[in-house]
């Protein structure tokens, strides 16, 4: 298979202004690729446009304007909770403006449409989780996931249309919100506070921002390949291991209060993904470990 260049390549980024999206923009246009926003926040430019996904009037007349050749569908209501109560709104985001961006491209001769799934959607699943297994969704967030997963599969298949699902894993990264367990943990101890957190048996598969930011741009690289792929290091570190050992490294003072935090409903104890297939099919591997990503961050 013939390699793909960006270069000039007309590329839409939904959610462009968020975390990730912020990042994926920055490096799609190192490889002077055309890129274009679609997000709920920021401001409207040429390139980018400030709308709702929920509203397909808006997301039409955006995509006639557009007409992308690769999507990078990124845009998302991110709700880590386990109850049902915010499940309407993030169903509308996640599920239904999947869909509405769908339709709107239904008539654009686009070559690729990449969607950032979830390591959630497998729930209680055998670990190492691999793409062959049937979903388990662990929460209503990853629920509204796998119904976008499955439209996205029947839509392309119905129209012809060419797709990849990532399922991303645990990231982390430079200035990423203290609203994620890493950032909040590091801002936490390098303050020498007390920094409370459950018990910390829960085992993660990590990647380092840039890293994920890499498996998307070899997926856009490669002809769509209809499939789905975990984006994962293949590697579980317990929260307990890793909190010690970023104290150790900081030479923080903060006493860590094991347990001081419940577990969540329905927790996954292992979310540890198996990359093989990423790696055989996309060429993908991680350039940093899980130490190295943290240096990275520390710096």
């Amino acid at each position: 298979m013939g390699s793909i260049i960006l270069k000039n390549k007309r590329i839409l980024v939904t959610g462009g202004n968020g975390y990730l999206g912020r990042h994926l923009v920055e490096r799609l246009k190192g490889e002077q690729a055309d890129v274009y926003i679609i997000d709920k926040f920021g401001e409207a430019s040429a390139k980018s446009f400030i709308l709702d996904i929920t509203d397909l009037k808006v997301v039409k007349e955006a995509i006639t304007k557009i007409q992308p050749c690769i999507i990078f569908h990124l845009a998302a209501s991110l709700n880590r909770e386990r109850s049902f109560d915010r499940f309407e709104e993030t169903n509308q985001v996640n599920f239904t403006g999947t869909r509405n961006l769908l339709f709107a491209l239904q008539n654009t001769e686009y070559q690729h449409f990449i969607f950032t799934s979830t390591s959630e959607v497998y729930g209680s699943n055998v670990t190492p989780f691999v793409e062959t297994q049937v979903p388990d969704a662990a929460s209503p967030y990853s629920l509204t996931k796998v119904f976008a997963e499955n439209f996205i599969n029947t839509f392309s298949k119905t129209y012809d249309k060419g797709f990849t699902i990532l399922r991303l894993f645990n990231f982390f990264g430079r200035n990423m919100s203290p609203k994620f367990f890493i950032p909040q943990m590091i801002n936490t101890l390098r303050k020498h506070e007390k920094f409370e957190m459950t018990e910390g048996e829960q085992k993660r598969d990590f990647l380092y921002l840039d890293d994920v930011i890499s498996a998307m741009i070899f997926a856009a690289r490669q002809p769509a390949t209809n499939e789905i792929y975990n984006v994962c290091s293949g590697e579980a570190v317990s929260l307990k291991e890793l909190v010690l050992e970023i104290k150790e490294k900081l030479n923080s003072q903060s006493e860590i209060i094991f347990g001081a935090l419940p577990y969540r409903e329905n927790e996954v104890w292992n979310m540890v993904g198996d990359p093989t297939k990423i790696r055989e099919k996309l060429n993908f591997t991680p350039r940093y470990n899980l130490a190295k990503g943290i240096e990275q961050m520390l710096k």
